[in-house]
Order: C-alpha cells, then structure tokens, then sequence
C-alpha cells in the first residue's frame, strides 16, 4: 500500500513492527527483506514517487566558507546536473541528494562495483581504518545484492579475464603494480535501454506486508522516558501538519547526510543528539575526491579507448558490462602508503556539444541562449541520431524488440550499450579523452556535518558540510598519475599528458569535487568511543535503532558504493527477521 502522508488526515497510523526512514536503495531492501521474513513494516519517504521542487528545497546542504573555488562549484554543476533532474551547487553545497522513492538511484548511472578485502583490514597508515566484519562475513550479501541491483559476476580485478575468456592485454602495466580494475552497470529489470531504479523495481513487485507513505518528513526519534529505547518519530506532511508514529524498531536509512541530521536533533532526552555520547554523530564524514589527473592526446585515443573500454559478459541475468580500469595492488598501496584509488578513461564533451546544450536550456540553466542554439543547429548530424535513440527507447516500440536489440549491442558492443546508459540515450560531441580517477578518504574527524542555526520549512535545522582533502588524498591522486604514466611509457602504450596541477606540483588549486559517494557520519565501530552503530548497525546504547546506508561505513575504499550499501542492508534485513519479536 503506497499512500501520501496528508492524504491520511486524521485517521490513526497504528504501531508498527518496523519503521524505516527513508525509501531510497538501503529502506527498500530492508523492507523487501522483512517482508519476505514474515515482518510488518513501514517506509516513511519525504519525497513522493517523483521528484519535485517542494520537496528539493528540503535537501539544502549548507558548506562551510571556503569549502569550493569558483573553479570547483562550476566543475561540481556540470558534473552532478548531468545525470540529476533538479540537482543546484547553490542548494546543495555537499553531497547529491534525491528526495523521492528510489532515493539516490533516482540519477545514477548504475556503476557498481564492490569492497576490496583490504577495504576492511585496519590499515597501519590509514587512521581509524579497519572494520568489526570481514569481506568473507559480506561475501554471501555482496552476492545477494548482485541480484537485487541486476549485476553479473561479483569479480571486479584482474581475475575477470578468465570470465571473458580473454587473455589480458598484450602491453599492460605491470600487474603487480597496477591491476585491472572492473565496474559493472546495473540494468533495470523492466526497460532494457535504462539503469535500475529502485523505486520503479520496488513499485513493479511491492512486497506484502509493506506500506510506504510518502511525503512523510521525518524530523526527530523519540525515545522512552529513560532515553535508552528508540520508539517512535515525529513526522511533517507536505502542509506541516505534525503527527508520532510509534514503531518497536525504528532503522534510519536517509542517506549519510540524514542520517546524521537526525539524530542530532533528537535531543529530547539527549542534550547532544541521540547516539552521541562520544560526540562521534556526524564525525568522519568522507566521500570520493575525484579528479582529472590526465589526458591523452589525439593520436593515442582509439589504441586506449580500445584498451580500457567496456566488455559484455553473459549471466544467468543476461550479458552484464564490464569497464575496464586501473588500481594499484595492495603491495603498492601498503610499500608507498596510499589510499585505495582507480583510474578510467572518460571522453571529453566539447563545449558546443548539441545536447549539453539542449539540458542547460531546458533546465533554464544557459548562461547563454543565443550560444547554445547555435551549438543545436551546428550539429545536426547528433541531433538526429539522439533523437532516433530516443524514439528507439519510446513506449511504442515492442519491449520483446527493445530487449532483443539491448541483448546483442551488450553481447558484440558493450561499448556503445554503456554509452547509452551513461548518456541517457543521446550522443555527445567529444574532443578528447582524459583519465579521471576516484579516490578513498581517510577518516577524519574534523571532516563532519553539523546542524546550522537556520532552518528549512518544518523547523528542523540545515546541515553544515565540514570537508576537507588531507595531504594522503593529494598524493595518492598524484602518485596514482605518474604510476600511469611511467607503466604505460614502460609497457609500450602511449603515456597520458598529466593534468597541470599534478605537473607543477601546485597542491592549492587541484580539481578535486566529491562524487556525491556520502559516507560515514555514522561509522561502524566495536568500540562506542570510534563510532556510532556496532556491527549489527544497532545505535550504541540506544535499543530499538539502526541505521542502514553508506553512514556506517568506517572506510569507504573506492568503490561506487550502491551495491555495498545493499549488501548490507540485505544483512540487516537478515538481522532484524531472526530477532525474536518483543
């Protein structure tokens, strides 16, 4: 049953078995994964099955002063606005946040990709490394969630070869300096030409014993009068009105900026916030620093296009894509004391590109109309095939086609299927490639988000991004560059050019953004003193609740993290179901 919250009136919610907070990939699977145990749940979503503007205003993310350059706010629009619908830099300074069923998967790509072993090791020169689970205790949820999200083979290094049955590549960086690194793309399991949402795959197979309300905003977690029990939050409609709903488990799954929010202010009985003895609430908030740290020149892009592309593998769910990177060993990281990183290729967008320009308009987001016309009516030739690719994904063609079609171009040319999910269908005018690379950040607890004196419409106070790239970022970043460079030049490929703030060493002007890859504020952790959840993901000292998402992740190496933070969901799940009810 999926209703809006104010349409409710006054009719009485009764208490509940298991509330969640939050209908994004976490709420969802954990829902999914109680109903078919046999529990009554509830999904309390803020937004409603779309996005829409009321509800975007609530995602205002403040950053502190000084927190981009001019340079990095512009790099941070055209990089997140390309795959959201309603995403501002000037509202959200932090993170990327969708507020509707399906929560982040509403705009991503669907690059997946899991933990490495050494992700959960308690690394000597990584500080506050090290996790209370094993990747061997995740590996049957990893697996699960591979399902969940649509995915092949959960293989992601060199061993991927064997699979393709390919032999790695004639000229190649040294293996045991810089392995192949592999992500996959997950696929909706309903339109062959798009990625998994999953709030549409939610909404096509809804689970019984499952009732979502939307536009449900949830402001605080209330606890007993011995602040030591979790039992029921106070929640806003769309107009305001306020109402409790009490539940005997309450699981906070509202992304890692949320997350956090919410339990700082929960104070009713907690004068710092609720779970924040150790005032680690919020504390080691990290993302993904990402960065261009190279290109290529023109006469080397087809040999490294061809190298570092895309590859269909055939599954029980299909033929699943492979893109294909690079990342250094665990020798190299442990030998030099860098972070986990990877790098790929990426082509470059012109300026003029056609439909660059048909977005900024349509979004009323052109600094120039007349430019971008004119980039339109330049490029005809783009348009049109955009267009026919748009027409080929329209509800009047047969999806028996549509799938039949997708299954071959997966199977012979992976690389242009990954094009069309990438791209959402249209093609771009690219002038180059370059080579991006994402990077793990080191814990840091000055790294964290607060709560502001201002507030949003409900009352509840905006969140405040303290985040700052450390000295072990910057060189990892640079030393993952040069490793490319000498291993390409050594291997015989044509080494990339590297970027100018790497070549002149120039550590205060990097083109660094975060990946909108929000984790930690409530990190995983043995101890209460080092974090927020235990290994159950229960709120230390606080019975009756939990957090799901990437807010528990004490390290986050750097993996895409959606099919980790289903993996994990998929384990609470498993938890809560064989809890005996109260």
């Amino acid at each position: 049953m999926i209703q809006d919250l104010a349409d409710l009136g006054d009719a009485p919610i009764g208490p509940c078995d298991v509330l969640i907070v939050g209908g994004g990939p976490a709420g969802l699977t954990v829902a999914r994964g109680l109903a078919a145990a046999g529990r009554s749940t509830l999904v309390l979503e803020s937004g409603g099955l779309q996005e829409q503007e009321s509800t975007e205003a609530l995602n205002e993310t403040l950053g502190e002063a000084g927190l981009w350059t001019p340079h990095q706010a512009d790099r941070r629009q055209r990089f997140h606005a390309h795959q959201t619908r309603m995403w501002a830099h000037g509202r959200q300074g932090f993170g990327v946040r969708c507020r509707a069923l399906g929560g982040s998967t509403v705009a991503w790509a669907g690059k997946s990709a899991a933990f490495a072993e050494l992700d959960y090791t308690a690394r000597p020169w990584v500080p506050d490394s090290g996790w209370p689970v094993t990747a061997a205790d995740l590996a049957p949820h990893v697996d699960r969630a591979a399902e969940a999200l649509n995915l092949g083979l959960n293989c992601y290094d060199g061993r991927l070869w064997e699979h393709l049955r390919r032999a790695p590549p004639a000229h190649r960086p040294d293996p045991a300096v810089l392995d192949s690194f592999f992500w996959q793309f997950a696929r909706s399991t309903l339109d062959p030409t798009d990625v998994l949402h999953a709030g549409t795959e939610f909404l096509h197979a809804a689970p019984k014993g499952c009732r979502v309300l939307t536009g449900a905003t949830v402001l605080e977690v209330l606890t007993d009068a011995s602040g030591a029990r979790a039992c029921a939050v106070r929640v806003a409609d769309a107009t305001g009105a306020r109402r409790t709903i009490e539940a005997r488990t309450i699981v906070l799954a509202a992304s890692a900026i949320e997350n956090a929010r919410l339990l700082l202010n929960s104070r009713a009985h907690h004068r710092h916030g609720l779970g924040n003895q150790h005032d680690m609430v919020g504390r080691c908030l990290m993302d993904h620093p990402s960065a261009r740290i190279a290109r290529f020149s023109p006469q080397a892009i087809p040999a490294v296009s061809r190298l570092y592309g895309f590859y269909g593998l055939r599954g029980p769910r299909g033929v699943s894509m492979y893109m294909h990177g690079l990342a250094p060993t665990a020798r190299v990281q442990a030998d030099e004391c860098l972070l986990n990183c990877a790098a790929y290729t990426m082509g470059e967008r012109a300026p003029d590109d056609p439909w660059s320009a048909v977005r900024r308009i349509a979004k009323r987001q052109s600094r120039n109309v007349l430019s971008d016309a004119q980039a339109i009516l330049k490029s005809p030739g783009i348009m049109a095939k955009g267009l026919a690719r748009l027409a080929f994904q329209s509800q009047r063609v047969p999806k028996a086609w549509t799938h039949f079609a997708v299954q071959q171009v997966l199977r012979w040319r992976p690389g242009l299927a990954v094009e069309e999910y990438l791209t959402r269908g249209v093609p771009h005018k690219l002038v180059g490639l370059s080579l991006d690379a994402v990077c793990e950040q080191a814990p840091d607890r000055n790294n964290r988000i607060e709560l502001s004196p201002k507030t949003d419409r409900f009352g509840m106070p905006l969140p405040v991004a303290h985040w700052r790239i450390g000295e072990r970022e910057m060189h990892t970043l640079t030393r993952l560059a040069t490793l490319v460079q000498q291993e390409f030049a050594r291997a015989g490929l044509p080494p990339p050019v590297l970027a100018d703030w790497i070549a002149d060493r120039d550590a205060h002007s990097p083109d660094i953004i975060d990946m909108g890859h929000t984790a930690g504020t409530t990190r995983m952790a043995a101890d209460p003193g080092r974090g927020v959840v235990d290994a159950d993901c229960k709120v230390h000292d606080v019975d009756g609740l939990y957090v799901a998402g990437a807010s528990i992740f004490p390290t986050s190496g750097h993996a895409n993290p959606t099919l980790m933070i289903v993996a994990f969901a998929h384990r609470l799940a498993e938890h809560l179901a064989q809890r005996s009810r109260p």
